[in-house]
């Protein structure tokens, strides 16, 4: 399974939404990939992301045979409503009804599918700082860049909105590096990126250093085997899943083992840059140029970055970084709330 076949969501949303500023390759098995939010005049544009983000929600709570079962459905219940309704009518001016009728009653499941997705994102008091809104950014960059499938829909089996989702932030099948590979991903979105490196990497720890590792392996899989059957659509392989998650089986072993993490962090170089900037053009090419100058003199993230992988002992994993330097990490939550809550 490359993934490709089963991902639903636009791809060029990243060309639309984000400004990619650096792809760069440390080592053997770290990439270092640096974005932006594309910005609205002089100033980064958290609308337009949150816009789109919203409407991909059914996608991440919901597999593509979810969704299609559930508008298959509707469309039933239409067309039994229809017969019902017009008992002496001619069968083919039926079915010309619920063909008419068909395009509503999509329209109108996806509408129902959204409001029920957006449960699983309703705010949880004071101390929510937003991390499902992270993980939903994940989910859109592991399938959009990667070109990998989320593999397990983990947050729709919550029996409380409000409970944390344990484990990692999504579990992806795919290629990596012309691999094949299981994908633990992690999200951090705060003021500090010093503190998101060091929670993120603490999180990856706990499948490789951690005493408890084995363990948190096999509760990922678990996860994932266990509603693997919604997978079970036409051309995909569905052993070939199975497989992949079995620790015991050759598919399993012979894939490799990425970890995907986003950074979302406070820069404030970019508030300096909003008041400086003239117009969006401008903006662009002076956060472009402040960002690389920064990156090239290693002062910026990827010293930072490799001295704590050093320090957390995981130089022998696959890690691939999104680093998202912001102004404010506060208006990308705000303007997700805005749209889901």
């Amino acid at each position: 399974m490359s993934g490709n076949s089963l991902i639903q969501i636009n791809r060029r949303w990243v060309d639309e939404e984000l400004i990619s500023h650096l792809t760069e390759k440390i080592g053997d098995k770290v990439n270092m990939r640096v974005y932006t939010i594309m910005p609205s005049s002089t100033q980064l544009d958290y609308l337009s992301l949150s816009n789109f983000l919203s409407q991909i929600i059914p996608y991440y709570v919901y597999s593509i045979k979810e969704i299609e079962k559930d508008i298959s459905r509707q469309q039933k219940r239409n067309e039994v409503a229809i017969r019902k309704a017009n008992p002496n009518i001619e069968e083919a001016d039926i079915l010309n009804l619920v063909a008419e009728e068909s395009e509503r009653v999509e329209r109108d499941t996806w509408s129902q599918i959204f409001n029920r997705s957006r449960i699983f994102f309703r705010k949880k008091g004071e101390s929510y700082i937003g991390g499902k809104y992270g993980e939903l950014l994940l989910f859109a960059l592991v399938e959009s860049v990667l070109g990998c499938k989320m593999i397990a829909h983990k947050i729709k089996h919550l029996t409380n909105v409000n409970d944390e989702v344990k484990g990692s932030d999504g579990v992806f099948l795919g290629d990596y590096n012309n691999e094949k590979a299981i994908l633990f991903g992690e999200s951090k979105i705060m003021q500090s990126l010093s503190g998101a490196i060091v929670d993120a990497l603490g999180s990856i720890n706990r499948y490789h250093n951690d005493r408890e590792s084995a363990h948190n392996r096999n509760h990922e899989l678990l996860i994932a085997r266990d509603n693997i059957d919604i997978y079970d659509i036409e051309g995909v392989d569905i052993d070939e899943l199975y497989d992949r998650l079995d620790p015991e089986t050759e598919a399993y072993k012979s894939q490799i083992l990425v970890h995907p993490i986003i950074l979302m962090y406070e820069r404030a170089f970019i508030l300096d840059i909003q008041k400086k900037a003239t117009s969006r053009d401008d903006f662009k090419e002076l956060i472009s140029k402040e960002l690389l100058n920064r990156l090239k003199q290693k002062k910026e993230v990827f010293d930072l970055v490799t001295n704590h992988i050093k320090n957390q002992n995981l130089e022998h994993s696959f890690l691939d970084f999104f680093l998202f330097p912001v102004d404010d990490v506060s208006k990308f939550r705000a303007a997700m709330d805005d749209k889901l809550l």
